[in-house]
């Protein structure tokens, strides 16, 4: 990806001292200065404490002048297949520190003065398992800023370095504006949400790393503040101060981009607050190579859901609204002698099709991919075959991955392969959203299907396959079946034996008993719904409506004789504008009803949840997981009784409300 930043508005120097590390104790790099005359100079830099999630993550920058005038700074950044460490790939999911990681380049000089710092160049490459790849990616990134600097110097030319550098300004500027319009329209508050990042812990099971967000809207400002997020620990999924407010940024631009140019004017209005060494903003030695999809994808979800309870007090810009967009990147790094005997190191791409979130109006996407790499995509099965030794047995979309909901949120794949024309593959496999499920759904929705790594040992399919055997499932694989934890390295996989990688997938929208019998019939009918969970979460029975019916109503007295009563207004009323939140709750001088039947439920105070029902779900969904130390809860009308909101909790107590306004 090539991208501009216009030289205003980043001060076009590279004069500044960077500490790495917020006390300045681990050390300090002395940015490079531009030189009189740098045309044709090219910066590299992977270090993942100043800029970038973690270190395959490099990044070509170069000034462009035009008659002698720096006018903007051309840049370019890809993931890169390995930059050494302790496990092909680089991504080190056992390591303690960041020198077990791989290179760290801090900022220079790649190419000086047009000619190539080949010393530098050969140490990079030196350094990797995979060289001609990533010599390949370098050759085009040099390609990249070139002809993206031959296409500016000819904007230049024709219209003036003025009025180019000023459509740029303009652009930013504009965006900025439209913006801060749109925020003036929402209301003034504090918006809260937490998510956990979870891993295995020592001596078996799973550990969470907290992330809360408090976001601040003030006038035309957003304020994200993570301080109150746990520490950082020398584990996996730690993310860098650059790393959470990319998170942020990526959030901000997905979002309101949809309605705004994209460009930095939307995150002119943002401040990003936290305290250095938390589990987002992790300092040196601090490893960090899944914090990339680890802490800052959970902080990325936390400020989601601040921003959710926003804009769904807007009747025109609820349609924003959506439980998290991405949950966790399934690694599945393999890596040992290809089937021609040769060394390969291979990241599969098919972890990018989990499903999409659901909004107000529609169903989630099937299979949906990442808001976070808008253009991503996987790889034909047959080109990836071509290239390492292993058979894929199937990627298929698994029922009942997406949210139940009244619209119900997108399902996603599973894909499963065994090795073949070697005798092994070594696996670095890393995830989170195991132990618990990140992508929630809101307004009574439910959460998508937690993340998962299953593996049959012992066994030989290929043998299977050969005597006729029909392998529609893990267990008709011959041999021992072990669930995986969610992170571990260097895993051998045999020859013959199978691993399958089942992804996260978004969460639904509005209570799943609301949803249209007709749409849940088609879901059963396309194999998105089996049909055990249609009659369980949706109440709908096939093909009969007055069964259908009856179900729904038994449901309805179920939750009424389960929940917990509400508790009452706690605390001092809050002043709570007339109007909607979303379509649970209708607010008028203060007083919440059910936005279903306009039940009064009671005066707002410390928590809108206070006066509701709750009921402890025991039963999630079949494909979730909730951690020991989690509830499932769900909020419930006392009188209709609709599901307004369903989460998961601290079973001690959750110590936040949703809005204060």
């Amino acid at each position: 990806m090539t991208s501009l930043l216009v030289a205003g508005d980043i001060g076009g120097t590279f004069t500044d001292t960077v500490t790495i590390g917020g006390d300045g104790a681990v050390g300090r790099y002395k940015a490079p200065t531009v030189p009189d005359d740098p045309a044709g100079d090219v910066f590299i830099i992977n270090d993942p404490y100043l800029a970038a999630e973690h270190q395959n993550d490099v990044q070509f920058c170069a000034p462009f002048f035009h008659a002698g005038e720096l006018i903007a700074w051309i840049g370019c950044m890809a993931h890169q297949v390995d930059l050494g460490g302790q496990d092909a790939g680089s991504w080190c999911p056992t390591a303690t520190d960041v020198y077990q990681k791989g290179l760290r380049i801090p900022p220079g000089r790649i190419v000086r003065r047009r000619e190539v710092n080949r010393e530098l160049w050969d140490i990079v490459i030196a350094n990797s398992r995979m060289p001609f790849p990533v010599s390949n990616d370098f050759t085009a990134f040099l390609a990249g800023p070139k002809v993206a600097g031959e296409r500016m110097g000819e904007l230049c030319d024709r219209y003036g370095a003025d009025t180019v550098r000023a459509v740029m300004g303009q652009s930013i500027e504009t965006s900025e504006a439209g913006l801060r319009d749109l925020l003036t329209g929402l209301p003034d508050g504090e918006f809260e949400r937490e998510s956990y990042l979870d891993r295995p812990a020592e001596g078996g099971g799973s550990e969470l790393v907290r992330v809360h967000c408090r976001m601040t809207k003030s006038g035309d400002r957003l304020v994200f503040d993570y301080n109150g997020s746990d520490e950082q620990s020398p584990a996996y999924g730690m993310a860098t101060r650059a790393g959470t407010v990319g998170a942020v940024a990526t959030l901000m631009l997905c979002l309101f981009g949809s309605k705004l140019p994209w460009n930095h004017g939307l995150m002119r209005p943002v401040e990003v607050v936290m305290e250095d060494g938390l589990c987002v903003t992790a300092i040196p030695p601090t490893p960090v190579s899944g914090g990339a999809a680890g802490a800052n994808w959970v902080a990325m979800n936390a400020a989601a859901g601040c921003i959710e309870k926003m804009v769904s007090f807007s009747d025109e810009h609820r349609d924003l609204a959506f439980g998290p967009g991405d949950g966790s990147w399934q690694l599945a790094q393999f890596g040992g002698l290809n089937q021609y005997g040769e060394p390969f190191a291979a990241m599969y791409l098919d972890s990018l099709l989990w499903g999409g979130p659901a909004f107000i109006d529609r169903d989630g996407v099937d299979s949906g991919g990442a808001m976070v790499i808008l253009g991503g995509g996987t790889e034909d099965v047959e080109q990836q075959e071509v290239g390492q030794p292993l058979l894929y047995l199937r990627r298929r979309e698994v029922p009942d991955s997406g949210g139940a909901g009244r619209h119900r949120g997108g399902v996603g794949i599973e894909f499963a392969m065994t090795p073949i024309d070697t005798d092994e593959v070594s696996g670095v496999i890393a995830t989170h959203g195991v132990a618990l499920p990140n992508r929630t759904g809101i307004f009574g929705g439910m959460p998508g299907s937690c993340a998962s790594f299953e593996l049959v040992r012992g066994g030989d399919v290929l043998a299977q396959m050969g005597r006729g055997a029909a392998i529609s499932s893990l267990r008709d694989v011959e041999g021992e079946y072990a669930l995986l934890p969610s992170v571990s390295a260097g895993a051998a996989i045999n020859a013959g034996e199978v691993v399958n990688v089942r992804l996260q997938n978004g969460g639904g929208y509005g209570d799943p008993i609301e949803r249209d019998p007709a749409a849940v019939a088609a879901d059963v009918a396309n194999g998105a719904v089996s049909r055990g969970e249609a009659e369980r979460v949706y109440g709908v029975v096939a093909g009969d409506e007055a069964a259908t019916s009856a179900r729904r109503d038994a449901m309805r007295r179920a939750r009424l004789d389960a929940m917990r009563p509400p508790a009452g207004t706690r605390g001092a009323r809050a002043h709570v504008p007339d109007g909607h939140w979303g379509d649970a709750l209708a607010i008028r001088g203060g007083i919440a009803h059910c936005g279903r039947c306009d039940a009064e439920l009671g005066a707002i105070g410390a928590d809108w949840r206070d006066l509701t029902g709750t009921l402890a779900l025991d039963d999630v969904g079949p494909l979730i997981e909730v951690h020991a130390d989690l509830v499932a809860e769900q909020s419930i009308c006392p009188r209709c009784p609709a599901s307004p909101w369903v989460e998961i909790v601290p079973r001690a107590g959750k110590g936040w409300s949703d809005f204060t306004l």
